[in-house]
């Protein structure tokens, strides 16, 4: 698999590797089936899940597939996947293809626990996948363990271009078919918005459930901007990631979380005017077409974004996921 990319006018978008080739098996006792550490007897190769002890090997492997992202930059993403619990009983990497005692395919998976419209949910999102060219033949033991658990929604966000049909084909549908670019800062909107920062302690603040404060503070820890804008009816959470785009000198600021989208046009100018003074002059976000109240343009089909399972993902909500935690 290689690195997305795709075209946005005279910008060039690279989106971070993603999983492009998954399989899931849907028989329950086919997931029964499955142990610690799935192993060829005739080869010698075997699939378990990656370790602490791993991560340098990891991210040599990885450097192989993505050359354009450093070992040292990728090393730093792994930490950041260190550092962040993962859900009672999931990885905490993903899984890896071993030969003897090296490491020869990688695929991490972001598990993370989701709280959408009173409900909660776990989601896993597959990214970072490679094997050598020479163990291949091997890949389905790494697909395989990837998607055990079909209880569970598994995403992938930057899937290459040349297997889009292939992932459709598996079942995968989309929750973003495109996505729309913005300058808002020139924009009107809600007067008498304040925009603030993130409370530093607390479990409670005015208008933000527990969760909420949990997902800016956890964002603003991965490097992400959270922010919080207040007006006359209320508090509004909002996550951004600072992106910087080939051929496109200026960065801009991809939406990761906002409560409801429809949220994004009423603050939009206060956003806008706040993102600037922090070199984002524009913002893009994950649609399936433009939005309301928001003047800006839609690219289709631009960096498309699928899902398989139970919960679909609201378009531009993409907490706990490789473009949250990985600064590709």
């Amino acid at each position: 698999m290689a690195v997305s990319r795709f075209g946005l006018n005279d910008a060039e978008i690279t989106a971070s590797p993603g999983a492009d080739e998954l399989e899931f098996p849907e028989s329950k006792s086919d997931r029964q089936r499955l142990p610690v550490v799935t192993r060829d007897r005739n080869s010698g190769i075997r699939c378990r899940q990656i370790g602490r002890d791993d991560l340098p090997m990891i991210a040599d492997l990885l450097h192989l597939g993505f050359p354009s992202k450093s070992t040292a930059r990728l090393m730093a993403a792994l930490e950041r996947l260190a550092a962040r619990p993962a859900p009672e009983g999931y990885p905490q990497f993903g899984y890896m293809l071993e030969a003897g005692q090296e490491a020869v395919g990688v695929l991490l998976t972001l598990f993370a626990v989701i709280f959408d419209s009173g409900r909660r949910f776990v989601r896993c999102n597959v990214a970072c996948w490679y094997v050598l060219p020479r163990f291949r033949l091997y890949a389905p033991l790494l697909l395989r363990r990837a998607g055990e658990r079909s209880e569970i929604t598994h995403i992938n966000i930057s899937p290459a271009a040349i297997t889009l049909q292939t992932i459709e084909a598996q079942g995968f549908r989309r929750f973003c078919s495109g996505s729309f670019a913005a300058v808002p800062a020139f924009q009107f909107g809600a007067r008498n918005v304040k925009i603030g920062g993130v409370p530093k302690t607390g479990t409670e603040s005015e208008g933000l459930a527990a969760f909420e404060l949990n997902i800016l503070r956890d964002h603003e820890s991965y490097g992400c901007v959270s922010l919080v804008c207040r007006s006359g009816d209320g508090s509004y959470p909002f996550v951004f990631r600072r992106r910087t785009f080939r051929r496109f000198p200026v960065p801009g600021a991809q939406l990761l979380y906002c409560r409801e989208l429809a949220d994004l046009p009423k603050f939009g100018g206060a956003i806008g005017r706040y993102l600037a003074r922090k070199g984002m002059p524009w913002i893009l976000v994950g649609t399936d077409g433009p939005i309301a109240g928001l003047a800006g343009k839609y690219f289709p089909d631009k960096l498309p974004m699928y899902f398989k399972g139970p919960d679909k993902p609201r378009p531009g909500e993409l907490i706990y996921t490789e473009a949250a935690l990985f600064d590709f």
